[in-house]
């Protein structure tokens, strides 16, 4: 009897130990942010076949972001962004992860200063598979690819000789590479001396007047011939390229309190690290606002944060043809205004979308 016990012990501490070895962990990936940039630390890294893979999310940055992997490419990655977008009012308490058969695996919404992780496993199939971050307004900068490979440290290096497109420009027309790009222009048709093209990866881009603090327009396909304003003298007016949308513009869309009234406005500047942002003060409160685009619509996400606001936040737009969203606030589109309770207007996103 014992040594049927013994056994029988020896039996089950093999399948135990199998089970155990199966889960084993081979690759402990720690991805970080950059802080202000819209972008994780860590855009790049490999796995062998159909291993077991633990990803830590560490967001040292002072927004909140999240981590989803993905098979396919951009129009699986631009459906996935659509439907966090679509999960309107529900996207905090669902992490803005929509369900989607391309996602692999998937952290929540980490806080700032907190860490989020995930344990599976990785395709059997060699190849890359993108990962990028799905709040509102960080999905055309914050991504990575994860590639599975045979040889993950040989995959690694060859990914970080990639070099992002070449910017300089050829024949007049400006390109964007890996990164976002930022340039003042004076843009043909457009009536003001503060123009701000920016052009994002993936061929989504849009111009800011800092004189009226509002996008112009948007455009998707190649970003700027800058010809006229290189050749002899210089300053002649530039030319969009790729096919433009409308957004909606109207001069000083936001607006603090009342949303009939002209504001007080100062820009103060913008950033270039990551994805821009502008910086500007409305009625006293400061404002940062952040654009973003959709990968094969003819849409932009604004991204807003306010400080200090005297009463309730209301964006103006031109509603018509146009579809609005948000996660915070009522849209009228009757008025074309959307309002934003004082309370929720800290940090929240609106997305456009020209029918």
């Amino acid at each position: 009897m014992k040594e049927l016990l013994l056994i029988t012990a020896i039996c089950f501490w093999g399948v135990f130990s199998a089970q155990a070895e199966d889960k084993k962990i081979e690759h402990d990936i720690v991805i970080g942010t950059l802080h202000g940039q819209l972008r994780y630390a860590t855009e790049v890294f490999a796995v062998k076949p159909g291993s077991r893979v633990s990803v830590t999310l560490n967001n040292t940055d002072e927004m909140i972001h999240n981590w989803l992997l993905a098979k396919g490419g951009n129009e699986e990655l631009a459906r996935i962004a659509d439907g966090a977008l679509k999960l309107g009012a529900d996207g905090m308490t669902k992490s803005f992860i929509p369900q989607d058969d391309a996602i692999i695996a998937s952290i929540g919404l980490v806080q700032p200063g907190k860490k989020g992780a995930t344990v599976f496993t990785a395709p059997k199939k060699t190849g890359d598979y993108p990962y990028v971050c799905t709040f509102p307004g960080h999905f055309l900068t914050m991504r990575g690819v994860m590639k599975v490979s045979e040889n993950p440290a040989k995959a690694v290096v060859e990914a970080k000789r990639i070099v992002a497109e070449n910017t300089t420009p050829r024949n007049g027309i400006l390109e964007v590479g890996d990164e976002p790009r930022v340039v003042r222009v004076h843009i043909q048709g457009v009536d003001s001396g503060r123009s701000i093209a920016v052009g994002l990866p993936g061929g989504v881009n849009y111009l800011f007047d800092a004189e009226t603090l509002m996008v112009r327009f948007g455009w998707v396909g190649q970003f700027l011939n800058v010809g006229p304003d290189r050749k002899g003298r210089g300053g002649g007016t530039c030319r969009v390229l790729g096919d433009k949308f409308e957004v909606g513009s109207q001069e000083f869309p936001l607006r603090i309190g009342n949303p009939d009234k002209k504001p007080k406005v100062r820009f103060r500047g913008y950033s270039r690290l990551g994805n821009p942002a502008f910086l500007y003060e409305v009625d006293g409160a400061k404002v940062s606002q952040t654009v973003t685009g959709r990968l094969g619509a003819k849409a932009l996400t604004y991204g807003f944060r306010v400080e200090k606001a005297m009463g309730d936040v209301y964006l103006l737009l031109k509603s018509d043809g146009l579809s609005v969203s948000s996660t915070a606030g009522k849209w009228s589109p009757k008025k074309g205004i959307l309002q934003v309770p004082k309370k929720q207007a800290g940090e929240f996103f609106v997305s456009l979308e020209r029918n």
